[in-house]
């Protein structure tokens, strides 16, 4: 698979910034280039879930109907299955911190799970 240059460089900033992120929470760097570096790494996460999302739009419309409902399918089926395990584990070991509206960890990963290799869609080329 082909990629395209802009790829390799989104990963590129995203494994440095994050490296240095880290090593600046770490070490509990505060001042203010440090401050406005990680305003700019958010902005820059931001950016990226927007590009990746545009991704996903434009390779969705080149699938088959039949492709795009077996994903719906195991999207809800994942949702399903991780929010069941999600309450059952908090239910057993605390009970008193079950919260209705938890639904956002098992929506992220029902999604990323159904959908994630479509931010990396190419059609091939049929000779």
């Amino acid at each position: 698979m082909k990629r395209n240059i802009s790829e390799y460089i989104i990963y590129t900033f995203f494994a440095v910034g994050t490296i240095i992120v880290l090593f600046i929470v770490n070490i509990n760097i505060d001042n203010t280039f440090s401050f406005y570096f990680i305003i700019a790494y958010v902005i820059f996460l931001l950016l990226s879930l927007l590009y990746f999302i545009f991704a996903i739009v434009i390779n969705i419309r080149k699938l088959k109907w039949s492709d795009i409902r077996k994903r719906i399918y195991r999207f809800i089926t994942l949702f399903i299955l991780i929010s069941a395990t999600t309450y059952s584990l908090k239910y057993i070991f605390r009970p008193s911190e079950i919260d209705v509206f938890d639904f956002g960890t098992p929506l992220g990963l029902a999604f990323g799970m159904s959908f994630f290799d479509l931010i990396f869609f190419k059609e091939k080329n049929e000779r």
